[in-house]
């Protein structure tokens, strides 16, 4: 499984919900793969993201299933140019309602206020996932949340580029395929 784009361009933690709502992949011949499945996800996850290690706490597939699945709808109705259902909202907002307490600590670059959980572990990073979306969408970053044009993919993918038109998760892999496959149509035709 590849990592977000959008990581590499500095987003930090809160690209991780890309890399659950693309756990369920369809390769680009349609043949569907979920990573919820692997044992070696998880750690994958955890690693990739920066987050806490958990441990030897079970991994809760169900819930990141549902979380998923949230995001996976959430994503196609601001790719089609709608706006998040209410019922979407209402399963984000469940997520997110991980009470704890914000304090003032040292940071990096000086003082810096800091949110402590009062749940810990996978509760805390479906949280931390679910607001990475949250707060792009409270940003007005939906128009750049886009799905693949190639009808066997299905990836959801952040577009960075300035004219906002990219339509495939990879030009090289997607994007060369559809040229392709228009090609020989007009080959044929």
């Amino acid at each position: 499984m590849k990592p977000a784009d959008f990581a590499a361009k500095g987003h930090g933690k809160e690209a991780a919900w890309v890399d659950l709502v693309n756990s369920e992949e369809w390769d680009t011949y349609g043949e569907r793969t979920d990573h919820l499945d692997d044992p070696s996800w998880p750690s994958f996850f955890v690693a990739q993201w920066n987050f806490a290690p958990i441990g030897r706490s079970g991994f809760p597939a169900a819930r990141f299933r549902a979380l998923r699945g949230i995001l996976r709808r959430a994503c196609a109705a601001v790719a089609d140019g709608g706006q998040v259902a209410d019922k979407e909202i209402r399963g984000l907002n469940e997520v997110l309602n991980v009470a704890g307490s914000r304090r003032l600590c040292h940071g990096q670059n000086g003082l810096a206020v800091e949110f402590r959980p009062a749940a810990e572990g996978w509760e805390w990073i479906l949280a931390e996932t679910a607001y990475g979306f949250a707060e792009l969408l409270a940003r007005g970053g939906a128009s750049r949340i886009k799905i693949c044009s190639n009808p066997g993919c299905r990836w959801v993918f952040y577009d960075a580029s300035k004219a906002r038109t990219r339509r495939w998760c990879s030009d090289k892999v997607c994007g060369n395929r559809e040229r392709v496959r228009r090609a020989r149509a007009r080959a044929r035709g």
